[in-house]
């Protein structure tokens, strides 16, 4: 059974073709407005039936549907005449409003531009924390990693990035909104409604260690939009109707495959695998890249190759004891991944006496995935976040479509026939079909309730992971954060502190507590699609992870020293932590 990768589109039991004629005069603002204010309606819509966190938004931030939907509304129809960038600005800005890294929308848009450098914060301060050499030689850009910016387009470095701090990214996690709009600063795409800027940008500098200040100017690399605005075409479109009704296959896999029900993804809505700036490759401050920043922690004495999925090692400390360390760069793995990265954590339970588990600048990925890890790396049952669930009766009917196929299971064996060997590489038997069928009795009582948010419940029944029966790791773990995790990235690190299997240093998380759906509808606002937020997740202690994500035990925030000197006191508390926690093993 393969688990799936991409966030899939809603169960859909039909395909429809809508009817329309239109006829848009040259720089018509009155259609414009027209199909803007619909499209909101529809958007509306969605979120009144399937967005799980509406409640929980009005008591954190006092966040209100109709009211800011209205607010959206009266921007457009209050503009003489829009553009239809501009009114995807106003949508964003909705978007925006719910405080939420799990809604997000995406246009259709081939606007961009970039400069091939990135800057980090630390004591507020800004430091080129990365350049492409490939796009960026030293005569034309003489800064290099460590090195401070101070003046950007002819404004202090602060302002600016706090006005796109403000501008693109609304209030949400102050850390994250920060550590987004550093991103930002030198990359912007049209595809998600930010505003793109061309021409040349004077930077400002001081190179490490120097005294006197170098002005340097550099072009955006500017790539124009190749998609005329609805609101200035001056053809006439016809678009033709039909209604057909599709064949609806009942077979397992078809219901597997087709359907968001089995697709919990918790992941960054503005993240996708492939995605890697405006560089020519991933890099170590990049989302999900292979290796992070954090620097070699010690003398490597074992390590897996380039090629290998996992940048892993073993390392001795100064005092002689040998410890393990793992990147996870996301959650969006299999069977391939999940196999790999046990037998690394088999190999690490003989060798080492703990391990440094570095999941900083991870975007998340897939439920099950994120709990088959967690169950190599214990020995004892971890438990997990319940979820409310936002109600349709999509759910309800997987469910009576999947319990026939269920109520055939009687062992292991006929489990691993109906479902697979694993689900998303979770490992399937017995036990795990007794609760996904308790998962979808819940659902239909819900549902026969008048529930149309759901009672918090286990996702699929998993209450939850159990110790993984191939792979195991027992000893101290410790976990790496920041505030450029999300959803997946707030999950595993809650899973593991709330059940005392790991200790937690860095930052906090971005706090995207729940999993992800995902839509698209026809539209003439140039929306692509949009994504939000299906359920709300509860820990232990009910708290709820959206806005709050997990606060670390041991609180690190970078310094100047780190960005100057290769994460110097970064590092070693880590090292002095690693020594706390193996102290008398």
């Amino acid at each position: 059974m393969q688990s799936f990768r991409l966030l899939g589109s809603f169960f859909t039991a039909f395909t429809i073709f809508f009817t329309s004629t239109l006829s848009a005069a040259p720089g018509s603002s009155t259609l414009t407005k027209k199909r803007v204010l619909a499209d909101l309606d529809s958007i509306h819509n969605f979120f009144e039936v399937k967005y799980a966190p509406k409640s929980w938004k009005q008591e954190f931030a006092q966040w209100d549907l109709d009211q800011s939907v209205e607010e959206a509304k009266n921007k457009v129809e209050s503009h003489p005449a829009p553009s239809l960038k501009e009114c995807q600005v106003i949508i964003r800005d909705f978007f925006n409003s719910t405080r939420d890294y799990h809604v997000g929308i995406r246009f259709f848009s081939t606007e961009s531009a970039t400069l091939p450098f990135m800057v980090k914060s630390a004591q507020g301060r800004y430091f080129v924390c990365f350049v492409d050499r490939d796009q960026l030689s030293k005569k034309d850009f003489p800064f290099d990693e460590g090195d401070e910016i101070l003046i950007f387009d002819r404004r202090p470095i602060h302002d600016v990035i706090h006005e796109l701090r403000l501008q693109e990214y609304g209030n949400n996690t102050l850390e994250t909104d920060q550590a987004l709009a550093e991103y930002a600063l030198t990359y912007r795409r049209g595809e998600l409604g930010q505003i793109v800027p061309t021409g040349k940008v004077e930077i400002t500098g001081l190179k490490k260690g120097k005294n006197k200040t170098q002005t340097v100017t550099l072009t955006w690399n500017y790539t124009p939009e190749k998609i005329r605005d609805f609101s200035k075409l001056g053809l006439k479109t016809d678009v033709h109707t039909a209604f057909q009704m599709g064949d609806m296959e009942k077979d397992l896999n078809s219901l597997l495959s087709r359907s968001q029900f089995f697709q919990k993804f918790m992941v960054a809505s503005l993240w996708d695998k492939t995605y890697v700036g405006g560089f020519t490759e991933l890099h170590k401050h990049s989302l999900g890249a292979r290796t992070s920043f954090v620097p070699c922690l010690g003398k490597k004495i074992w390590h897996t190759n380039a090629d290998d999925i996992f940048d892993a090692y073993i390392f001795e400390t100064a005092g002689g004891k040998k410890m393990g360390y793992i990147r996870l760069p996301h959650y969006m793995g299999d069977d391939e991944e999940l196999n790999e990265f046990g037998t690394i954590m088999n190999l690490f339970q003989k060798k080492t006496d703990a391990l440094v588990i570095d999941q900083v600048n991870n975007p998340g990925g897939s439920v099950f995935y994120l709990y088959a890890l967690a169950a190599t790396l214990t020995d004892k049952p971890l438990s997990t976040p319940k979820h409310h669930i936002a109600m349709t009766q999509e759910e309800v009917y997987v469910a009576h479509l999947l319990l026939p196929y269920l109520e055939q299971v009687t062992n292991d064996e006929t489990a691993r026939l109906v479902l697979g060997e694993t689900l998303g590489s979770y490992p399937v038997d017995y036990q795990f079909v007794m609760l996904m069928k308790q998962f979808c009795h819940f659902l239909i009582d819900q549902w026969d309730e008048g529930k149309l948010y759901s009672d918090p419940t286990f996702l699929f029944g998993v209450d939850e992971v159990q110790p993984h029966p191939k792979y195991k790791y027992t000893k101290p773990i410790l976990l790496l954060i920041n505030s450029l995790d999300f959803s997946g990235g707030d999950f595993f690190p809650a899973i593991l502190q709330d059940n005392k299997r790991a200790t937690i240093l860095g930052t906090r998380t971005a706090g995207a507590g729940g999993y992800v759906l995902g839509t698209e509808f026809p539209n003439h606002s140039g929306i692509k699609g949009f994504v939000m937020t299906g359920s709300l997740a509860e820990r232990i202690d009910k708290r709820p992870i959206e806005n709050l994500g997990v606060r670390p035990d041991i609180q690190y925030d970078l310094l100047v020293v780190d960005l100057q000197e290769d994460y110097k006191k970064y590092v070693q508390t880590i090292l002095e932590t690693l020594e706390s926690l193996t102290k008398g093993r």
